[in-house]
C-alpha cells in the first residue's frame, strides 16, 4: 500500500512538472508575440509629438520678441534643445540579442522536458531546471544593467548546456543516463542556436567598454527586433509542426 501510495505521488509530482513545461513553453510563445507587437507598433505607430527642430525655436523666438517690442534691438539668439539620439551600432543589438535568445532557448527546454520526463525522470528534471534557470536569467536581465556577474552567468550557463548536448549527439551521458548517442532534431539545433548567440553576445559584452549601457525594447537596434520576429517564429512553427527533440 506504502509503496502504491509513493507511486502515485511520484506521477502527480511528475505530470505537474510537466503541465508546468508546457505552461512555460507556450507562454513564452505567446509573451514573445506580444512583445514583438509591443516592439513593432512602438516603432510603427506615430506618437503624435516630436521635438522641435532650429527653425521651430527660430520662429517662436521672433514671435516673442515682436510681442514684447525687442524685435530689432538686439539679435535674437537661439539654442536648439538637445536632441535624443539613439545609438544602433553593433554593441545595442547584444544584449537584446541575448535576451532574447535566452528566452527561446528556456522555451525549447520548457517544451522538451515533458517527453524526457516519460522516458527518464532525472533527464526530464534537468531540461525543466534548465529553462528555469535561462527564464531566470532572463528575467534578472530585464531588470538591470548588464553586469559582469550576469554576463559570466549567461557564458558558463549556456555553455554546459552546449556541452551537454553535444556529448549526448556524439558519445551518450554516463551513469547509465544516454548510453548511445541520440540523432540530431529540429529543437535540439534551435537551442543550440540561441545558447550559441547567448555565449556570443555575453562574451563580446564582457569587452565591451559600454556593456553597463542599459538598453528598452523600443530603443532596440533594428537586428534585435528582427531576432525577436525569427525567434517567436521559429518557436510557433516547431510548437506546431510537434517535430521531436
Amino acid at each position: 500500500m506504502t509503496a502504491w501510495i509513493g507511486a502515485a505521488s511520484a506521477t502527480n509530482a511528475m505530470n505537474a512538472t510537466s503541465a508546468a513545461a508546457h505552461t512555460v513553453h507556450y507562454a513564452l510563445v505567446v509573451g514573445g508575440t506580444v512583445a514583438l507587437a509591443a516592439v513593432l507598433g512602438a516603432r510603427l505607430v506615430p506618437t503624435g509629438h516630436r521635438p522641435p527642430d532650429p527653425h521651430d525655436l527660430r520662429v517662436a523666438a521672433l514671435r516673442r520678441a515682436a510681442t514684447t517690442g525687442t524685435l530689432g534691438v538686439r539679435p535674437v539668439l537661439v539654442t536648439a534643445a538637445p536632441s535624443r539620439t539613439t545609438s544602433t551600432g553593433p554593441a545595442t543589438a547584444l544584449w537584446p540579442l541575448a535576451l532574447v535568445a535566452s528566452a527561446a532557448a528556456a522555451g525549447v527546454h520548457a517544451a522538451m522536458a515533458p517527453a524526457h520526463l516519460r522516458e527518464q525522470t532525472v533527464v526530464g528534471l534537468f531540461f525543466a531546471a534548465a529553462a528555469l534557470a535561462q527564464l531566470a536569467w532572463t528575467a534578472l536581465a530585464l531588470g538591470t544593467r548588464p553586469g559582469r556577474g550576469l554576463l559570466v552567468a549567461g557564458v558558463v550557463g549556456n555553455t554546459a548546456c552546449i556541452a551537454l548536448w553535444a556529448l549526448s549527439r556524439t558519445v551518450g551521458l554516463p551513469l547509465g543516463l544516454l548510453p548511445a548517442p541520440e540523432a540530431v532534431g529540429a529543437w535540439d539545433l534551435a537551442a543550440l542556436v540561441w545558447e550559441l548567440v547567448v555565449v556570443g553576445a555575453c562574451l563580446a559584452l564582457l569587452r565591451d567598454a559600454h556593456a553597463g549601457r542599459r538598453t528598452t525594447p523600443v530603443g532596440w537596434h533594428p537586428a534585435a527586433t528582427v531576432f525577436l520576429g525569427v525567434s517567436v517564429t521559429a518557436l510557433a512553427l516547431l510548437s506546431l509542426s510537434g517535430a521531436g527533440g
